[in-house]
């Protein structure tokens, strides 16, 4: 019996084995389009970032677009906007538009015949009201080093603040939410990104990487995860939001955990969400079989986005950290 099984199994891997080959792909590199990635704040400048797409099979780098020009409709005039290159594709746009504005991008790119461009109108801010903000932060020694001057042991830390809030959902469906914290350093000033995650049975939410997004910006985007939802199943309502903010630190530091629910105009969600859908398919161990997800876009003339984000910056929270603790020997 034992033999029977023994060769019963070889002759799997051998079945196995014979029927895998390996297909060359034998067709053709699509040519590179101009991809055009930029969200607009209101109130604030913003950022665009113009490269080439790449073959899908291809390890090389973007190529920046560096020679790029640009022409922008506000609100049906054509105001002249001196753009500045700040990097390699990399674009600074000092515009401010308000909540209710609507922009038409343009852009040119030398050697394409067709003009790069993408609409879009800045949201609403959302009506949030009942906001109630803790924290609590547990410490625990992650390594012993030892400050001989003041005979002290840094330690690390960890918490999270958690928070509660009324959202007031306009009655016309189709609206669109994120909900986002940073953290902001009392000395320097910095601002991180922090995980915000929603505990509600009713919102369909997702968590989303702002490293999805890279305008240039300074800041550390790897650490932040923001929730968004929509209001499918809140139409109208006055809905309840209950979640946490995830905290940490590894330094002695005072700061400020600044906590925004946003307005996403459509194609801003829709973008977010199936660059969630493409993330969950490249961390799915059976990816190779997964649908493909195709990534939304509203630019013409290439691809891309181009959308828009009102916060709601509610109030703020002050954290201490304090890392240093006496050394007990002492």
């Amino acid at each position: 019996m034992e033999l029977l099984r023994t060769l019963i199994v070889l002759a799997l891997v051998f079945v196995a084995t014979a029927c895998t080959k390996q297909i060359e792909f034998t067709g053709e590199d699509s040519d590179p389009m101009p991809v055009l990635v930029s969200y607009t704040e209101a109130d604030s400048t913003f950022n665009v970032r113009l490269t080439y797409s790449r073959f899908f099979l291809s390890n090389r780098e973007f190529k920046p677009i560096n020679d790029a020009s640009f022409s922008f409709e506000v609100n049906g005039g054509t105001p002249h906007i001196a753009v500045e290159r700040i990097g390699e594709g990399y674009y600074h746009i000092p515009l401010a538009l308000r909540a209710g504005d609507t922009m038409t991008l343009h852009v040119t790119v030398p050697g394409e015949e067709e003009e790069v461009w993408a609409g879009c109108r800045v949201p609403s801010a959302p009506e949030v009201s009942d906001i109630l903000v803790t924290s609590e932060i547990y410490l625990w020694t992650r390594s012993w080093e030892y400050d001989y001057t003041d005979s002290t042991v840094t330690q690390s830390a960890t918490g999270s603040a958690r928070f509660s809030l009324v959202l007031h959902d306009a009655p016309a469906k189709g609206n669109y939410y994120a909900i986002r914290a940073y953290a902001i350093d009392s000395a320097t000033g910095t601002r991180t990104p922090l995980t915000v995650s929603v505990e509600d049975d009713v919102l369909y939410d997702m968590d989303v990487s702002e490293e999805f997004i890279d305008l240039g910006s300074d800041v550390d985007l790897s650490y932040g995860r923001q929730a968004l939802f929509t209001d499918d199943r809140i139409n109208g309502q006055n809905h309840t939001i209950e979640g946490s903010v995830r905290l940490n630190s590894e330094y002695d530091s005072t700061f400020t955990v600044q906590l925004q629910v946003c307005s996403l105009s459509r194609d801003a969600y829709l973008y977010w969400a199936t660059l969630k859908a493409q993330e969950a398919n490249n961390d799915d161990d059976f990816f190779f079989i997964s649908e493909p997800v195709q990534i939304h876009t509203n630019v013409e003339g290439g691809i891309g986005i181009l959308g828009a984000v009102t916060p709601r910056r509610l109030d703020a929270l002050t954290i201490s950290f304090s890392h240093k603790i006496k050394d007990p020997r002492k």
